[in-house]
């Protein structure tokens, strides 16, 4: 049987790593020695997915995709008997991703799939920037409550807490709540700001469906 990739592509990935594409699969943070290993076990037919913890079957892939401009990685749906599963491959930055998904676009077409560029819409491009705000101002108030109400609590018994609780009422302690009030402020009105700015000008996304 003929291998969907039958020459290997080898991408620039996170940290020094690399990215294989070969065969029927796409392994993502491997070395390149490790990568180069695999290449000479598919080609004998002794490779064994299983020794990978970031691997796709392709012939599992139901979807891909990426936003061009900003991601430097590639979620994909696999699909099989048992579940639908999201999995993502990482790359060095946008420009190696942009690279990668240029090299896969054709190969994925001749299997049927249906590749579309568009431009994502305002409330689509808030959905991320604006998760993020959310919980940073509900984390951020929360934090910024118990140093409040440390300043004001009287302590009537022994107490076992977690290591990392007692850190930070340490910390609470001696700075006070106004330090935690500071720091959610910044970064909510940063995520804010990046929020409206990707309303104001929504980003390409760039996707592919079986």
């Amino acid at each position: 049987m003929a291998m969907i990739f039958e020459k290997p592509i080898i991408l620039e990935g996170e940290e020094g790593n690399v990215v294989l594409i070969y065969g029927e699969h796409i392994i993502g943070n491997i070395t390149k020695e490790n990568a180069d290993l695999s290449i000479e076990r598919i080609d004998k037919n002794v490779f064994n997915s299983s020794e990978f913890e970031s691997i796709i079957n392709i012939n599992e892939i139901f979807e891909y995709e990426f936003e061009p401009e900003n991601d430097s990685h590639i979620m994909f749906e696999v699909r099989n008997a048992d579940s639908i599963t999201y999995k993502t491959i990482d790359f060095k930055d946008s420009e190696t991703t942009k690279k990668a998904e240029k090299s896969i676009s054709e190969k994925f077409k001749q299997l049927g799939f249906k590749r579309e560029e568009k431009q994502i819409s305002a409330i689509s491009a808030a959905v991320i920037p604006g998760s993020v705000v959310a919980f940073v101002a509900v984390m951020g108030g929360i934090f910024t409550w118990y140093a409040k109400y440390l300043e004001t609590r009287v302590i009537t018994r022994t107490r076992i807490i977690k290591w990392y609780v007692y850190i930070f009422e340490k910390i609470a302690e001696l700075v006070g709540f106004y330090p935690f009030l500071i720091i959610t402020i910044v970064l909510t009105v940063c995520g804010l700001l990046w929020m409206f700015k990707r309303m104001a000008n929504p980003p390409i996304k760039i996707s592919a469906v079986k």
